[in-house]
């Protein structure tokens, strides 16, 4: 049976950001490769009202069989939900799940409304899959792959780790809909991969669970040429620290500057990587990174350690201080940790006003299951469900502060910073000062 597809994201919180659907956009592409039939449904950039009706109008009206959820760790519990309607109401739709917390904790969703799991490193058995319509047989033997045979589920191990997906994401999802796509006061940016997990060890970060916790880079030449291919001014590039690797991002600004490619990137960026490249940052401004996302973290010494950053604040500040004088955007990037006293929010806020940070954001910490942060505070996790593992809610009891308080002091970081960043986005302050012209 010719299998018809259809590949969905839930809706999330879009205050600070409404980005393109990347991951969905790479298995579309994977479907088009094999030549078969399917779509993005993005419940993002649709209407509030009557999401699942919305959703199984499209399934019925383009004759859909096999629908794929995106899972991130804080809307797993609504796409939960959400598999038991549609399997409810059309039993027949085969459910497949896939997307960064299924990668990491996959045998999480071994349950009676899923039929496929997809937790591969790469996409060859993904294609391997649609080229044999979704055929069980075939299945059985796709590595990375889960499904449920005969009552009984089937798992397969992950492949090799990877360096390229093999195929470039199709975007017209994206080009289709790029109006509703924006970042807070900076505008609509295309999302981009280079490299794969991490090769660091922060203890909070998931990041370093993907590729099978094996850091992997894309060849420079796809890397620009997907860069000049992209039809839009604005990119943003997600691998967990773009800067690495000094002698590649050399060689991919200087390709840049050759080609006369003039784009605005948006990076993340470690504060040690950024200090080691020092040196090359007129040559990284020149080709266009104008704003970086740095895991600041912390402001002493000690909260770094426990987190094993292996930076310090004495790196943090001379990398802001880079940025700073290149003219770039530091979006500083804070964890909140659970021992934390008065002093120590206010010293965040004194960090901030004396470097004088205008984008910044705070998370409190998250103990994602599959890093070593869960493994280590199993016993004090407070409330730990899905659906507050967005970054703002208390999952293990606060150790010098109540509990209340200690979520008042967070949300007053927010609300005494955050007025810089709508007024530079009323100011058009992003493409008025770092877009490259």
């Amino acid at each position: 049976m010719t299998q018809k597809y259809m590949f969905v994201r839930v809706h999330y919180d879009k205050r600070v950001a409404s980005l393109e659907p990347l991951g969905l956009e790479y298995l579309m592409a994977c479907v088009k490769a094999e030549g078969k039939e399917g779509m993005i449904h993005d419940e993002s950039i649709e209407s509030p009202f009557a999401r699942f009706r919305q959703l199984l109008n499209k399934v019925d009206k383009n004759g859909i069989t096999v629908v794929g959820f995106s899972i991130m760790s804080n809307t797993a519990w609504y796409v939960l939900k959400l598999i038991h309607k549609l399997k409810k109401a059309r039993p027949e739709i085969k459910i497949m799940v896939g997307g960064p917390e299924v990668i990491v904790n996959h045998c999480d969703f071994q349950i009676d409304d899923v039929d496929y799991i997809s937790f591969d490193n790469g996409l060859d058995s993904f294609r391997e899959a649609l080229r044999n319509d979704f055929d069980e047989e075939i299945l059985k033997k796709c590595s990375g792959f889960a499904l449920k045979y005969k009552g009984e589920w089937i798992v397969n191990p992950k492949g090799e780790p990877v360096n390229d997906f093999g195929l470039l994401p199709d975007r017209s999802f994206f080009y289709e809909n790029r109006k509703k796509f924006r970042v807070l006061a900076k505008g609509c940016f295309s999302m981009m991969k280079t490299s794969f997990s991490c090769p660091q060890n922060c203890k909070f970060c998931i990041s370093r669970q993907f590729n099978s916790c094996t850091y992997r880079e894309r060849a420079v030449d796809d890397v620009v040429n997907e860069m000049i291919s992209i039809d839009n001014d604005k990119i943003f590039i997600i691998d967990d620290d773009f800067l690495v690797n000094r002698e590649r991002v050399l060689e991919i600004c200087n390709r840049l500057i050759e080609l006369d490619c003039h784009k605005t990137f948006m990076i993340f960026a470690r504060a040690d990587s950024i200090c080691r490249c020092e040196d090359i940052f007129p040559i990284i401004y020149k080709a266009g990174f104008r704003d970086m996302l740095v895991g600041l973290e912390a402001v002493e010494d000690t909260t770094l350690e426990k987190y094993n950053k292996n930076s310090s604040v004495e790196l943090n500040m001379h990398a802001v201080k880079i940025l700073r004088d290149f003219n770039m955007v530091c979006v500083g990037l804070f964890v909140i940790n659970y021992d934390f006293t008065h002093k120590d929010f206010m010293n965040i806020n004194k960090f901030i006003k004396k470097e004088k940070l205008i984008w910044v954001l705070f998370s409190i910490l998250i103990p994602f299951k599959g890093t070593p942060v869960y493994d280590e505070n199993k016993d004090r996790l407070y409330r730990y469900e899905y659906k507050r593992t967005g970054g703002t809610s208390v999952l293990i009891k606060p150790s010098n502060m109540p509990m209340l308080l200690f979520k008042l002091e967070f949300h007053f970081l927010y609300y005494v910073n955050y007025p810089r960043i709508y007024w530079a986005g009323v100011m058009h302050t992003f493409n008025k000062k770092y877009k490259n012209k």
